[in-house]
């Protein structure tokens, strides 16, 4: 990114000129990095950590191996599958969490998360003007990618993929030496099997530039170039495989992830993993990426090569059979179509000079002088807890209209006793709030299976036999979300009694045996549980 420093001149009284060092303007890769390690977890802290419940699991299962000094083997934290073999494919970036919730709480795991996103869409810029391309495509290219991204910007494993994912990227467009590149790609994908399952999907890329590189050896041109390339991503992917199994499951790893991906009922039943709806605002402009970017490359008349129209296809298809691919596609499929663009781009015509403007200041400021004192600056954040001065930045818990903090709260003190049936989403808070209660499921929907997650399903949307279920599991609690229609058909329940409920959460209890609810009781208690809005219901 050129000099970080520049020297300037200036007399002194005597005549002489004496120079010294100036620091240049951050560069768009520090601009980029810097707005996002501030404002995400700043200004987006409330998505970033309250979005669902399974960023309370993930610090409940990092506490508890820091706890106990070693990972999660057997299930301890449900009554639906006790002592089960648990695969904790997630640990190494669960440790890191939690760590990071150690020393500063939660506002230190935003700022992590924070720190993840800022260094993904830096390195992605600093990746496409290292490959040359026009500074401005280059800015306009990341905007459009964290556009794409923001909505899945939440304080889990997740984030160590995306990170991931640009790094590889630059290794499979990269021209530099390639049994370095091959090191790096080892060393990349053994951290990576350790942090998160997405390092299939690092396979996945390897394989698809493999076989575009196939592909122009065979019905391209420059047969000793690509041929080159073969041997590179046949290697890279090779030792990505072999460098995986640097994890403590093993194989057992593999065969947990193929289970899962094998399931069907679970995938079609979290909300992540269902296409885009194109009837949304987002999803439109997605759609309209993908169209303007497939009516160039039909009308470019230089023909992108085999590996990259193959990533293009490829992230294409995978954004729209899950909208949790859809970030990925900003990662991959968008640089990808920036350094193909990149030489129509430049002969467009540049009004008044921008372009040209914007690339020659580009070309003289610096990064690391800016991005490392931001670093530390967000480090001290996380150490004082969020706060500056008086001024707490960052909340220091779960938000209450999210999760049934008071509820929860009230429970634990009281220390109410009995197998508690929740909202999936809010299991993984329970495992957080009150580590004491048994759940019935969480979000780790790959551990509990289709047969647990069917039941929960069943139970929340009252189908025949749901009764059945609860007396199946011995449920005797029930805390659930106070507008379902499962609360309110608790709350006409013979067997179930109201014991707290407040504006977001309702707790039940199995009557006594022999109780008897009348009709009038009945709709007296329904209309309690619309009037009651506070901790004192």
């Amino acid at each position: 990114m050129g000099q970080t420093v520049a020297r300037t001149e200036a007399s002194t009284p005597t005549g002489d000129v004496v120079t010294g060092p100036r620091l240049r303007p951050p560069s768009i890769p520090a601009v980029v990095f810097g707005l996002l390690a501030v404002v995400v977890p700043t200004a987006l802290q409330t998505p970033l950590l309250n979005s669902d419940g399974d960023l309370a699991r993930h610090l409940r299962h990092g506490q508890y191996m820091l706890e106990h000094g070693g990972l999660i083997r057997i299930d301890a934290f449900s009554f639906t599958r006790p002592g089960a073999p648990f695969v904790g494919f997630e640990y190494g970036s669960q440790l890191l969490y939690a760590l990071a919730e150690r020393l500063g709480g939660l506002p230190a795991v935003a700022i992590l998360a924070g720190l993840l996103i800022a260094t993904t869409y830096a390195a992605m810029t600093a990746f496409l003007l290292r490959r040359g391309v026009d500074p401005l495509l280059a800015y306009f290219t990341v905007a459009l990618a964290v556009v794409f991204g923001i909505g899945h910007w939440n304080a889990r494993p997740h984030l160590f993929s995306f990170v991931a994912t640009v790094v590889l990227l630059s290794l499979l467009e990269g021209k530099g030496k390639p049994r370095r590149a091959v090191l790096a790609g080892a060393i990349l994908f053994a951290l990576w099997a350790n942090l998160h399952g997405g390092f299939v999907y690092g396979w996945i890329l390897i394989g698809i530039y493999l076989a575009g590189a196939w592909g122009e050896l065979h019905w391209g041109n420059e047969p000793a170039f690509w041929r080159k390339r073969v041997r590179y991503y046949l290697t890279l992917l090779a030792t990505g495989v072999v460098a995986t199994l640097v994890n403590p499951h093993g194989l057992e790893l593999y065969r947990h992830l193929i289970a899962f991906f094998g399931t069907p009922f679970l995938r079609d039943n979290t909300a992540e993993f269902v296409s885009p709806n194109f009837h949304e605002t987002g999803a439109k402009a997605f759609l309209a990426v993908l169209l303007v970017m497939f009516g160039v490359l039909c009308l470019q008349g230089r023909r992108a090569s085999l590996p990259r129209l193959l990533l293009l296809g490829a992230s294409t298809a995978f954004a729209l059979i899950a909208v949790r691919n859809v970030p990925l596609f900003g990662m991959t499929a968008l640089p990808v179509f920036a350094l193909h663009l990149d030489p129509a781009w430049r002969r467009l015509p540049d009004p008044r000079g921008i372009r040209g403007r914007f690339e020659v200041n580009a070309g003289a400021t610096s990064t690391w002088p800016w991005v490392i004192p931001m670093m530390l600056l967000v480090v001290l954040l996380a150490l004082s807890h969020g706060r500056a001065g008086a001024a707490q930045l960052i909340r220091k818990h779960f938000d209450a209209s999210v999760f049934p903090v008071a509820a929860v709260a009230k429970a634990r003190d009281a220390k109410l006793e009995g197998r508690l049936f929740s909202d999936l989403a809010w299991g993984g808070y329970l495992l957080y709030a009150w580590p004491e209660q048994k759940v019935f499921i969480d979000g780790g929907t790959d551990f509990y299976g289709e047969e647990i997650f069917r039941e929960y399903v069943e139970v929340k949307a009252l189908s025949p036999g749901w009764r059945e279920i609860l007396d199946h599991w011995r449920i005797s609690l029930m805390l659930l979300d106070r507008q379902t229609t499962l609360a309110h058909e608790l709350a006409r329940d013979a067997t179930w009694s109201r014991w707290y409920c407040d504006s977001l959460a309702v707790v039940f209890r199995r009557s006594p045996a022999g109780t008897v609810l009348t009709p009038a009781r009945a709709d007296s208690s329904e209309r309690a549980l619309h009037a009651c809005g506070g901790p004192s219901s």
